[in-house]
């Protein structure tokens, strides 16, 4: 799926280009023109009253900037040659004093996010081992108590014994990271 916007940061050499393609004349006839209706060079070329090569090159940085872009439709000329049609990208220039990097972002929420998985571990391993011991000390009492055999198996007892801390902190640190993702939303 094409993006639905166009990110420039004042340090990148397509900003300068977006720059000069503002400023040129030409250029915004050209885009004003292909906001209305999708052209060819020859079209564009008549309807302004330009020299074919001049639009040729303002079709060209324009096509740099991603100001303008190739349409899907196109003709054929007269020789079999395979005409472009252009048209006005449909997305929105976004200029940031810096680069932004989503994984610049991300770097400090990954550590607290790897933690949180990891004490979630150390806890769903601690209760399932307490209920293995507490299956064992059971066992050995029906043994000795009673020579009925036992209800329930080992995995129906560690399922019952066996408590959910450890998911409910799974949840907690997801709400948290996901409230801090939120209130600094505008931060990132």
């Amino acid at each position: 799926m094409a993006e639905k916007y166009l990110l420039f940061s004042l340090e990148d050499e397509k900003s300068k280009r977006l720059g000069e393609v503002i400023s040129n004349p030409t250029c915004k006839k050209i885009a004003n023109l292909l906001a209305e209706k999708e052209l060819s060079e020859g079209d564009i070329s008549k309807e302004l009253g330009l020299p074919l090569n001049t639009i040729d090159y303002n079709i060209k940085k324009l096509l740099e900037a991603e100001i303008v872009e190739k349409a899907k439709a196109h003709f054929w000329s007269v020789k079999g040659k395979k005409i472009p049609i252009y048209k006005i990208a449909n997305k929105l220039i976004v200029i940031s004093p810096k680069k932004s990097n989503i994984h610049s972002k991300l770097k400090g929420i990954v550590p607290v996010a790897l933690v949180s998985g990891v004490i979630s571990c150390l806890i769903a391993w601690y209760y399932k081992t307490q209920a293995l011991v507490s299956y064992a000390a059971q066992k050995t009492l029906e043994t000795y108590e009673t020579s009925a055999p036992a209800a329930s198996t080992a995995s129906e007892f560690i399922q019952t014994a066996m408590h959910n801390e450890w998911v409910f902190f799974i949840l907690g640190s997801l709400v948290a990271i996901i409230s801090f993702l939120v209130w600094n939303w505008k931060k990132l």
